[in-house]
This record gives C-alpha cells, structure tokens and sequence, in this order.
C-alpha cells in the first residue's frame, strides 16, 4: 500500500476522532491561520533580506541555496493554506491536498542535508560562538524534530486537535535557521533567538489554556523536543563522539 493511499480518508471517516465533537473544536478556529502567517513572515523576513544584501546579488547564490529557499517556504505557506481550508470548514478539500505536504516534507529533509554538507565543508560556517564541528548540531536537531512532529502528525491524521498542534509544531521546531537570520538582521542579541521561538510556543500553550483548560500532550512534546535540541546543542555537540558523528554523515 502506497503511502498517499494510507493517507487517503475513506468515505464516512470523520477527520477527526470524537465523531461527536463539535465542528467548532475542529473548524473556524483563526489561531492556526494566524499563526501560519506568523512563521511564514518570519521565514520571508528571515531569508529574503540576506539574500539580497549579497554584494554579488541574488544569482551569486549557488543553485541548492535557491531550491531549499523556495521548499522552505513553500512548506510554511502550504501550512497557511491547509489551516485556511480547516478554518474555512472545507475539510475535504484539505485531506485531499494534505499529500502534498508529505512531498514537501521529503523535499525539505532532502534539500536541507545538503544544505547541511555545504556548510560542513565550509570551514567559516559557525553558529554564536559555537565551533564549526559544534554548530552542525543545530540543523541536524532541527530536521529530526521536524520529522518526529511530522511524523506524529500524520499518525494522529484523524484526531483534528491533535493533528493541527503536531504540523504547526512541526514548523515551529525548524524554524531556528530563519529565526536565527531574522534576530541577526535585526542586530538583536543571539540569546533572542530561542526566546522569540520560546515564545511560539507560548502562543500555543496560552491558545491550548484558552481553548481547552489545558496545554494539549502535543505542545508539552513539543516543548520537550526543543529542549532536548538545546541540551543537545550545547552540550552533546561539544563532545568529541559528536566530531566523529558529524564527519560520517556529512563529510
């Protein structure tokens, strides 16, 4: 069985898992749209003023930086459209065009382990004050957590409330590389990094409180990733396993 047919929803299958939860719970809620328009203006903001302060322009770029460029955001507005559809109502139409963020997702993980070999093979490439060796673990924690929210997402396709926080997770936890260019072209402190990435995540715990007394057990795991990436960024990196680690699979 292909994996576009598993993801199919067979006729009578209600897209979400209580069949008598009300359709506000899963439709006309704002929040996932905004939020959408959020961290895709964070991505445009974060990548677009860079790129053209190049002093050889925009083209000087090699090819890869341009076509992971233009994944990363088309993942970001694809997310915007599919939680327009669900505020729309039109679930149909969502579950319908939900494959196609699983092509996105592949063409993201591909793209960005390449990204992820050229900047290995720059000698310059750092991130903060972190070693050249050491900053490769801040995009590879950041494409596993991305896979861990994608994948989850798709396991709980069927449970609206859960399905939702788990893609917009997905987004909020590979959104360091341009939040990371957004808090330098601003000139801001690096520390404002995982502050202002802290504070999606507070939107969404906040938005959970409001909507459902509670944080939802998808953003707490999401919280969790995160944190185990900055464990992982600032401690495992600096172990001399990580530089034989990095070497193999990027070398």
């Amino acid at each position: 069985m292909s994996l576009f047919k598993y993801l199919e929803v067979r006729p009578g299958e209600n897209i979400i898992n209580d069949v008598t939860e009300k359709r506000s719970i899963t439709t006309a809620e704002p929040f996932f749209f905004y939020m959408g328009v959020l961290l895709t203006t964070i991505v445009v903001l974060g990548f677009i003023p860079p790129v053209l302060s190049k002093p050889n322009g925009v083209f000087s770029l090699p090819l890869l930086y341009h076509v992971h460029g233009m994944i990363f955001v088309s993942w970001f507005g694809f997310f915007t459209l599919q939680a327009s559809l669900v505020r729309g109502g039109r679930l149909q139409q969502h579950r319908q065009r939900g494959r196609w963020s699983i092509v996105l997702a592949i063409a993201m993980l591909v793209s960005g382990y390449f990204m992820m070999r050229a900047a290995f093979a720059l000698p310059e490439f750092a991130i903060g004050k972190n070693s050249h060796v050491a900053s490769m673990m801040f995009p590879t924690t950041d494409l596993i957590n991305f896979s861990i929210a994608f994948v989850l997402a798709l396991i709980n396709r069927t449970n609206g409330v859960a399905h939702k926080r788990l893609m917009l997770l997905a987004g909020i936890l590979i959104l360091d590389p341009a939040v990371a260019r957004l808090i330098e072209t601003i000139g801001a402190p690096f520390p404002f990094i995982p502050i202002l990435e802290l504070g999606l995540f507070g939107l969404l715990i906040g938005y959970d409180i409001s909507r459902l007394k509670r944080p939802h057990w998808t953003s707490l795991l999401g919280l969790g990733l995160f944190f185990a990436a900055m464990v992982a960024k600032f401690s495992i990196a600096e172990m001399p396993i990580w530089e034989d680690i990095a070497t193999l699979l990027f070398a």
